[in-house]
């Protein structure tokens, strides 16, 4: 079951015993407006759940823009990574737009000093 509450949008699937799925969404309805959508059927409009990594989006994202997202998802500047990282403000920056290709050897730098995996900076090229 895939349940999905409007505003804020958020999205859950739930598997597991009936009783605790059931339980589990008394919880959220009593805080939430939520529509479900069952496992077997799609939503009728353009609001129905799609596979990241089926999306023209996807294909636009590279090592790059996935190490800008995860370096701001840790609060960090591009100076503070490149300090922790050992390595220039520049170098990061040519990453993250582009300008340089993120090598294997950076992403390793770079993903331990953030405590990541190196990997996903190329989740987009699997």
């Amino acid at each position: 079951m895939l349940a999905v509450v409007k505003k804020p949008r958020i999205e859950l699937c739930l598997n597991g015993a009936d009783r605790d799925v059931a339980a589990l969404m008394d919880v959220i309805r009593s805080k939430y407006d939520i529509i479900i959508v069952p496992s077997d059927t799609t939503a009728e409009d353009d609001d129905h759940p799609v596979d990241i990594l089926e999306t023209d989006y996807w294909k636009t994202v590279t090592p790059g823009s996935l190490l800008a997202g995860t370096r701001l998802k840790h609060g960090l500047t591009q100076k503070r990574l490149a300090t922790l990282a050992g390595m220039s403000h520049a170098t990061i920056s040519a990453y993250e737009t582009g300008k340089q290709p993120l090598s294997r050897r950076s992403a390793v730098r770079l993903a331990q000093a953030m405590d990541e995996d190196p990997d996903s900076f190329f989740e987009n090229l699997r």
